[in-house]
């Protein structure tokens, strides 16, 4: 995070301290206020892109406050950092992900952003090869898969219902449909919440019950790859690669597809997915190494030597290399990545990123005057 974020930020924690009293009187007492205005005055100066919304305390009496970047998931760290600055104040509650509701409270939630309803919907769901959850909402009430009606509908209730961020990691395709009877029945909406819990269950136990690190090498099952990238003046994550290689084939795929990542998804024991970039115009001369085979296996060797994760894939690119590592310990792991890499003499020019649609902003450079890697434009 800049460092030029944390005056706007505890500046933002003073002023919401100092209208806590405007706040209960505005919900409580329906006191008129340009609660929106005050919010992009004193909020959004932080990032325009940070979204709100309050809401009644779980955890006791009083009120919350939601900060969500919604679909801008590299903004996640920047939510993050802001409640960790959140003074204690009684009353009130801070949250990361809008909450999951009930179904009665979901249905005025549904009436009051889109007009609509989902008192007649059904809905089946079912795992993907991404390891996510697909869900197909059927309604007689419902044209077809193009009613824009009907998916801004279900769209709610799946947010509503599952909470904001069962729905960024684990949910894929929500698609709707027209019902016409059949003997296969689906499940009425009311059970969205169960059923896809049930099914995260399902995912989780069949990953590995051990870090990967500890998998034993003939256990191990790898697939090679072979893509087509365009040809570009520069490359943001692993875009230019043209083979790869991986021992876990469904988050490979996953993190080559286009589709959102999450880690959860593929590692059961807190791993994170991420990767070493290497420019490979620089090349090789004057480092340790002969060829990126070389990198890898030092790379792994004390990772896996420290306990903190292990080489898991990779591949060439156009301009660049990657090494693929699932990390337990992101920070010993980049420590042990850097000490490395420096006594390799690596180039400058090389990275630990991460696949993960919540920390795709972020990077780790090797030295301390690594530049900036390629990245992508986030507000295309």
């Amino acid at each position: 995070m800049s460092p030029d974020l944390i005056p706007k930020i505890d500046a933002w924690w003073t002023e919401f301290r100092s209208r806590t009293d405007d706040l209960d009187q505005h919900f409580l007492q329906g006191k008129k206020w340009d609660l929106p205005g005050w919010i992009h005055d004193h909020l959004q100066v932080i990032n325009p892109n940070l979204m709100w919304e309050f809401g009644p305390a779980v955890r006791g009496r009083g009120h919350r406050l939601v900060i969500t970047p919604e679909s801008r998931r590299y903004l996640r760290p920047l939510v993050q950092q802001i409640l960790a600055r959140a003074p204690q104040i009684d009353g009130w509650e801070f949250y990361a992900y809008r909450l999951p509701e009930k179904f009665e409270r979901t249905e005025s939630i549904i009436q009051a952003r889109t007009g609509g309803n989902v008192s007649k919907t059904f809905f089946r769901a079912e795992v993907d090869g991404l390891n996510r959850i697909d869900l197909l909402f059927l309604s007689r009430d419902y044209a077809g898969e193009d009613d824009r009606q009907a998916l801004n509908d279900v769209f709610v209730a799946t947010e509503s219902l599952l909470g904001e961020e069962v729905l960024d990691r684990w949910i894929g395709l929500i698609e709707v449909a027209h019902w016409d009877h059949t003997l296969d029945e689906p499940q009425g909406i009311r059970n969205l919440k169960s059923e896809v819990d049930r099914l995260i269950d399902q995912v989780r136990n069949t990953l590995p019950d051990r870090p990967y690190f500890r998998i034993e090498e003939d256990l191990s099952q790898w697939s090679l790859y072979k893509l087509k990238p365009e040809e570009a003046e520069d490359y943001p994550g692993q875009s230019d690669m043209y083979v790869g290689k991986s021992m876990i084939s469904r988050m490979w795929v996953n993190a080559h597809c286009g589709e959102s990542f999450d880690s959860v998804r593929f590692s059961e024991q807190g791993e994170v997915f991420c990767y070493i970039k290497l420019d490979g115009t620089q090349g090789l001369d004057g480092t340790e190494y002969v060829d990126k085979g070389g990198i890898e296996d030092h790379v792994d060797e004390a990772v896996r030597g420290a306990e903190v994760g292990r080489f898991v894939g990779g591949g060439t690119g156009l301009r660049y290399s990657y090494i693929d590592l699932a990390l337990v310990d992101v920070d010993r792991g980049a420590e042990i990545v850097k000490r490395v890499l420096r006594e390799g003499n690596i180039g400058k020019r090389t990275w630990l990123q991460f696949f993960d649609a919540d920390r795709e902003a972020e990077w780790i450079g090797i030295w301390d005057d690594t530049p900036p890697p390629p990245m992508p434009d986030w507000d295309k």
